[in-house]
């Protein structure tokens, strides 16, 4: 046997061995969503607009199909996500119009319309607020009220008059809630 090959045999084998050894890590450490990850477990899939929140809420299986992948979620990017499709929308549900001003803070969403003003108005509003935070809703995981119960754990409504501020708590611990 040639000893110089057998001496190159070694360092190859060694470097062979470091070169797994460290992508092994890397993948591990790092995470990463290329398909060799899932063959170590290290696969990571994060969710953090919510349009893959609702993929996600329609089809939990489809990011768990692998025992090996770890879901994580982003829930103040899915909220705030959540706050500028309120925004730009005029819900029925809800009664906003184009005066409508939401936001959030941390897990309690706002609206603020200041073309509310009157108490039948504002009470017309209330109602709305309370139906869509405490009534359990289809469970497609596409529906708004759904989607604001899983995400929100309050709702507060602003009118334009100082008395006209009014707060109830969504319904929660249900399938949906994963973002708690």
């Amino acid at each position: 046997m040639n000893p110089l090959l057998s001496r190159t045999g070694k360092y190859v084998a060694v470097l062979v061995i470091i070169t797994l050894t460290a992508t092994y890590f890397y993948f591990r450490l790092i995470g990463w969503r290329h398909p060799f990850a899932k063959l170590i477990g290290a696969y990571r899939y994060h969710i953090v607009t919510l349009g893959d929140y609702v993929r996600y809420k329609r089809d939990p299986n489809r990011f768990n199909n692998d025992s090996s992948a770890a879901l994580s979620f982003d829930c103040e990017r899915i909220r705030d996500d959540f706050v500028k499709l309120t925004q730009s929308i005029i819900s029925p549900e809800l009664s906003t119009s184009t005066e409508t001003i939401v936001w959030r803070e941390g897990s309690t969403l706002h609206l603020g319309d200041p073309s509310v003003s009157g108490s039948e108005a504002f009470a017309a509003w209330k109602s709305q607020a309370i139906n869509l935070a405490t009534i359990q809703h289809p469970n497609e995981a596409s529906h708004y009220g759904t989607i604001l119960q899983a995400l929100f754990t309050s709702i507060w409504i602003h009118g334009r008059n100082a008395d006209e501020e009014f707060s109830v708590d969504t319904k929660r611990g249900r399938k949906f809630a994963t973002c708690g």
